[in-house]
């Protein structure tokens, strides 16, 4: 299962912006594009190397935290050490108003963290400026949403090719690539159809395209099968663990204990503190 591979450039306006007409000639970002750093002007992942820093590490936070100010002060995340290593599936569960959203704004370089530090492969994003954070969110994270937020007058096609056009991917590379990522979840057959026109499984799907199109160190996944059904819900997971066995990183946050069962490794929040499923650990993929 091959994915196309990774293009540069930070995103530009809300996808929603863009005028409906045709995806062949979806215009680039219009206005006031952020700047691109390029690939190769990011910061070397070797330097500054933070203690213990694992050299397969996707993710790394040492003693990351996240408080949003009161009075009173609100300790969302509190003082948290997690290391995800490069191929694994991860599961975050944990009850409404855990932190598991908090984390995933942190991992996802939505929020910084207010304490520690934060590691994505190898590249410490602390000293980042915005414009550099969200070149690296581009590049290295595919984000997998709950309301799949398609468009609903694009096809299937051209919703994935909407995550080419943020990149300045060429155009004449979209369509090819995002057919190559539909083909990878399964929807060879679905290529021109609007949303309207699919199952809520099959948007999750081209949801899941979306996010893989430009090739991604990491699939981070909130609440994947909230929306769903039990038939479509056990589809988009199918599709999940067959990308995760192809070598994606894989985090799904969660708060059902059947999605959470299937990950290798699996992590609990409570009132912002974290556990670890030791039982996971004796027979998930090794570490």
């Amino acid at each position: 299962m091959k994915i196309p591979g990774r293009r540069r450039r930070p995103a530009g306006p809300a996808a929603e912006a863009l005028p409906a007409q045709s995806a062949d000639v979806l215009p680039d970002p219009g206005v006031e594009v952020l700047p691109d750093p390029g690939a190769d002007a990011l910061p070397d992942p070797g330097a500054d190397a933070l203690p213990g820093a694992a050299v397969d590490a996707v993710i790394e936070l040492a003693a990351a935290a996240r408080t949003y100010p009161g009075p009173p002060p609100v300790h969302a995340l509190r003082p948290t050490d997690l290391t995800v290593r490069r191929g694994e599936y991860l599961a975050v569960a944990g009850p409404s108003g855990s932190g598991k959203s908090t984390l995933l704004n942190v991992i996802g370089l939505v929020d910084r963290p207010t304490g520690g530090h934060y590691r994505l492969d190898g590249i410490d994003t602390g000293p980042l400026a915005e414009a550099d954070r969200t070149a690296l969110r581009g590049r290295r994270i595919g984000l997998v949403f709950q309301a799949f937020h398609l468009l609903p007058y694009r096809t299937a096609t051209e919703n994935v090719m909407l995550a080419q056009v943020y990149l300045a991917t060429p155009r004449d590379r979209r369509r090819t690539e995002a057919v190559d990522a539909l083909l990878a979840v399964g929807l060879g057959h679905r290529l021109d159809a609007l949303p309207s026109a699919m199952s809520g499984g099959e948007r999750q799907r081209v949801a899941i395209a979306r996010a893989l199109v430009n090739r991604p160190s990491l699939l981070l996944c909130d609440e994947p099968t909230g929306n769903l059904d039990s038939a479509s819900a056990a589809r988009v997971m199918d599709t999940l663990d067959a990308l995760n066995a192809g070598g994606i990183t894989l985090v799904v946050i969660t708060h059902d204990p059947a999605v959470a069962a299937r990950a290798h490794r699996s992590i609990t929040l409570r009132d912002g503190q974290l556990s670890e499923d030791e039982t996971k650990l004796s027979t998930g993929r090794p570490r």
